[in-house]
């Protein structure tokens, strides 16, 4: 994006927060109010392939198309790990509604490692936290950031990590990949403390 555009695109979040904040109305429908110029803004700014179809967007995905590209803001609000951006789906781990720790101690875990691990592993954790989605459906209800961060939360998921890396191992003996697995647990565990 161009300077111009940038600039564009930060003005257009700052009014359609405005109209949000003033009428009380969904994200969706300050984005039905926008013009197409508006949209090709948004989709550009977001990256996205195919042109804004408001009509066939969920409330989270409209919510997303009016927040930063950066993820810093972003809203996972059916909390089932996977952030919509327009229509759109992006796994992100941790959860965009995870704790400040809990993404802390993963930054901590992960410092280091190259870019391709770091994303094989988000995607890794996420299917350990979240399990498979077929046809858009969870495989169980994922439970509330609440649960899935506490004490309780972290001590079971650890154990489900560690069950499935004994498993690995049991069939594929100490792989490198396998000990790099428990290197990473450990040092997740670890900083989240």
């Amino acid at each position: 994006m161009t300077d111009t555009e940038v600039d564009a695109f930060q003005l257009l979040l700052n009014e359609a927060q405005t109209e949000k904040e003033s009428s009380g109305e969904s994200a969706k429908s300050v984005l039905e109010q926008m013009s197409a110029e508006e949209l090709a803004l948004l989709q550009k700014a977001n990256s996205l392939a195919e042109r804004i179809n408001v009509g066939g967007l969920s409330e989270e995905g409209a919510a997303n198309l009016l927040a930063q590209p950066d993820f810093s803001d972003r809203v996972d609000l059916n909390n089932d790990g996977i952030v919509e951006v327009g229509a759109a789906k992006n796994i992100v781990f941790p959860p965009v509604n995870a704790p400040d720790h809990v993404k802390a101690a993963w930054e901590e875990a992960t410092a280091g490692m190259d870019e391709s691990d770091t994303m094989m592993l988000q995607l890794h954790m996420h299917l350990s936290v979240y399990g498979v989605q077929a046809d858009g459906l969870p495989s169980s209800t994922p439970l509330s950031p609440e649960e899935q961060w506490s004490s309780g939360g972290i001590e079971k998921l650890f154990d489900t990590l560690r069950s499935a890396l004994d498993f690995r191992v049991g069939l594929e003996g100490w792989t490198e990949h396998n000990k790099m697995l428990l290197g990473l647990y450990s040092r997740f565990e670890q900083a989240l403390g």
